[in-house]
This record gives structure tokens, C-alpha cells and sequence, in this order.
């Protein structure tokens, strides 16, 4: 999984003709590092990448993020999902299915 330092990284990942995933996380989150091994597994065929709030603190404002971990899947440089704290694997595949159907 892609680490994103700077926000213009992270404007060009999100600016991708194929649906992308995002994990935001922050250095000390302990329940952050299970679910991005959990996607970086699940998603094998998706280009994800992972931004830490604390290293981008602009982004963080600017997308509303206020806890973690957060998963949004992009397309196009839009937010089509956004899955906040406690969320299932499963509900971030039907989505990410979904969406594929439609492109």
C-alpha cells in the first residue's frame, strides 16, 4: 500500500479513472494497522494508498476527517464512499462492486 506524504500525492492518486482506496490513519491508531493489512489483502487488484492525518494536518480539515480509521473509496477525484471507525470489510466490497458495475 502507497504511503501518501503531500496533498498534491494525494489529489493525483484520487484523480484515477478506476475506483482507488484510502486509508487514513494517524502514527499511534492501534486498530488502523489490522484494517489496512486487511485491505491491502482483500483488495489485492485495487490501487489503495494510506495517508497519516498527523503528517497532513491541512487534508484532515479540509475532508472532514475527525476520527480514524477512515476508508473512502475515489473516482475521479470524488468521494463515492466513506467508512468511518467501525465498519465491515464486506460492506467496503459491496460497495466497491457497486461501483464497478457502473463504470
Amino acid at each position: 500500500m502507497k504511503v501518501i506524504e503531500k496533498e498534491n500525492e494525494f489529489n493525483n492518486f484520487i484523480d484515477s479513472k478506476k475506483p482507488v482506496i484510502v486509508v487514513f490513519a494517524t502514527h499511534d491508531c492501534a486498530t488502523c494497522v489490522p484494517i489496512e493489512k486487511k485491505i491491502d489483502e482483500k483488495f489485492s487488484d485495487v490501487e489503495k494508498a494510506k495517508v497519516y492525518l498527523d503528517d497532513l494536518p491541512t487534508l484532515r480539515g479540509s475532508l472532514g476527517i475527525f476520527n480514524v480509521p477512515v476508508v473512502c473509496i475515489y473516482l475521479e477525484s470524488r468521494e463515492f464512499a466513506r467508512f468511518i471507525r467501525v465498519f465491515s470489510i464486506r460492506e467496503i466490497e459491496e460497495k466497491l462492486n457497486r461501483i464497478l458495475e457502473f463504470i
